[in-house]
């Protein structure tokens, strides 16, 4: 029998945490946003720990909109999956600009709210690209979606 040690000098070895906020242009949203106008979600997330340069993969990351009261269920983008490398060598930080055209999201029965939920998962290196053990997600406040004759 031969010894084998995994020196972590941090304890955790690996954490992780995400946030995310609503843009209209490059001004942050007040939550209430007209269908005519380009907004989008600014997602950004990081992993820190000794491990952060073992790990190889990639990010799986959507956006969902869940209407209160009558009105579509949404999960932006749609119908591609967002797929960001993992970088070993890197810092451990990452973000995702999810750019929303005007008119995506409609404003049936004079407005719509919606919940917005941004999901983040892992997925191992291809060929492979298995769920893996890593996973979070970030609650945004309402968002109002509203028409206007400008």
């Amino acid at each position: 029998m031969s010894n084998f040690e995994i020196t972590t000098p941090t304890h955790p070895p690996l954490t992780g945490s995400m946030n995310a906020q609503v843009y209209e242009g490059n001004e942050l949203s007040n939550g209430i946003i007209r269908t005519d106008v380009d907004w989008s979600v600014r997602v950004h997330w990081e992993l820190k720990g000794a491990l952060v340069p073992c790990i190889c993969g990639f990010w799986c990351l959507h956006v969902y909109l869940e209407s209160i009261g009558p009105g579509p269920e949404l999960k932006l983008p749609h119908p591609h999956e967002i797929h960001i490398p993992l970088d070993p060598c890197g810092d451990g930080k990452y973000w995702y600009d999810f750019k929303v055209p005007a008119g995506t999201v409609s404003a049936d029965h004079c407005s719509t709210p919606y919940k917005v939920v941004v999901a983040l998962t892992y997925k191992t290196p291809a060929p492979c690209k298995d769920p893996g053990p890593m996973a979070g997600f970030c609650e945004l406040p309402i968002l109002q979606f509203y028409e206007s004759k400008k």
